[in-house]
This record gives C-alpha cells, sequence and structure tokens, in this order.
C-alpha cells in the first residue's frame, strides 16, 4: 500500500471517528433536553396533557410526510425533545410509583441493553440493512396514525398491540441506524437525535408492558 493511500485511509478513519464522537454528543444533549422538559413536566396542568400528545404526534406526522416541513428538522426536533419531556414526567413516576423502583430501574437497564445489543447486531453483524428503511417507515406511518386514534379509544388491548408493535419498531430502527452509521450515511445530529428517540421509545415501551402486565 503506498504512502498516498495509507494516508488517505487514516484521514477517513479520523473523519469518521469524529462524526462518530459527534454522534453521541448529539445523542447527550437531545438527552439534556429532554431532562429539562421532563423537571418542568412536574408543573404542566392535567388537562393540557392529551392535546399537547395529539399536537406532537401531528407534528412529526407532517414531518414524516411533507419534505418541505423537514428543511426546520433542527428545529422540530428540539420541540419535539421537550415536549416529550414534558408528557412523559407523569409517565416515569407513576410507572415508578406503581412498579416500585427496583422493577422500574431493572427494565430500564432491560431497554438500554436490548438497544445495545441491536445496535451491535445492525453494526458488526449486518452488512447491509437499507432495504429495511421503507418498511420501518411505512410501519412508524401507520404506527402515529394509530397511536393519534388511541389517545380517543380507552381499550386495553388495542394500546398493548399499539405498544408491542412500536417496540419491535425501535428496536429494528436501532438496528437500522447503527448499520446507516456503518455505511457512513448519515449526518451526525440527525443520527443522534434518532437513536435518543429510539433509546427512549424502548423504554417506554418496556415500562409500559411491565406496568401493564405487573
Amino acid at each position: 500500500m503506498s504512502q498516498t493511500t495509507q494516508h488517505t485511509s487514516k484521514t477517513k478513519d479520523k473523519q469518521r471517528s469524529h462524526a462518530y464522537a459527534k454522534v453521541w454528543l448529539f445523542f447527550m444533549y437531545y438527552w439534556i433536553i429532554f431532562g429539562i422538559g421532563c423537571y418542568f413536566g412536574q408543573y404542566l396542568p392535567m388537562e393540557w396533557r392529551r392535546p399537547l400528545s395529539l399536537a406532537l404526534m401531528v407534528l412529526v406526522l407532517i414531518t414524516l410526510v411533507f419534505q418541505r416541513a423537514r428543511k426546520y428538522g433542527i428545529v422540530i426536533s428540539h420541540i419535539y425533545a421537550v415536549i416529550l419531556g414534558l408528557l412523559s414526567y407523569a409517565m416515569f413516576t407513576s410507572y415508578l410509583q406503581n412498579l416500585g423502583p427496583d422493577v422500574f430501574y431493572k427494565n430500564i437497564i432491560l431497554a438500554i441493553g436490548a438497544f445495545i445489543a441491536f445496535g451491535i447486531v445492525g453494526f458488526f453483524l449486518i452488512n447491509d440493512a437499507s432495504s429495511m428503511g421503507r418498511y420501518l417507515f411505512v410501519t412508524l406511518l401507520a404506527l402515529i396514525i394509530a397511536s393519534i386514534i388511541g389517545i380517543f379509544i380507552h381499550n386495553p388491548i388495542f394500546h398493548t398491540v399499539i405498544t408491542v408493535v412500536s417496540l419491535l419498531l425501535f428496536l429494528l430502527y436501532t438496528l437500522y441506524d447503527f448499520n446507516r452509521m456503518k455505511r457512513g450515511q448519515f449526518s451526525p445530529r440527525e443520527m443522534g437525535f434518532n437513536l435518543f428517540i429510539n433509546l427512549l421509545n424502548i423504554i417506554k415501551d418496556i415500562l409500559r408492558l411491565a406496568n401493564r402486565f405487573r
């Protein structure tokens, strides 16, 4: 291998390592934004929760469907993280009381472990998962529409099915996103946000199932 080729290879490796580091910085950044929203969620009036949840789902649906809305991704991602935090405070508090601290934190560890496991599979064991993208996207759209309908339907079976589908979807999205990182098809900010959303939804879904079947 010539010196020029070696230098080019080392430069690419450094650029990729730098990009990976930025992904995890953005990942932590969005968790901080979420945490701030979660703190202020204790002051959110109960009657605001349902309309805020509906508005959030509609915002995500518009962002996914309309290309023009994606230009404002950096603004929307911040709004999304804050609103998620505001809405999550009551949910986490309720699960902590219902499950008890021991079971609550064990399920969070389980969720993080599942996130890491699917990430490892996507990054190290699968060569190219790009073909999954279209199926995951269609499932995500269907899930959001079903979740909007679920706000007005109080059927335990319906909500359990949505939760199971959501858990499987975001586990597969974790695999898919780590595979995108492996192939270098990502921007650090977008990927950091995606991984934050994946892990948050995995945690929520596992806690929701644990709470339902406790």
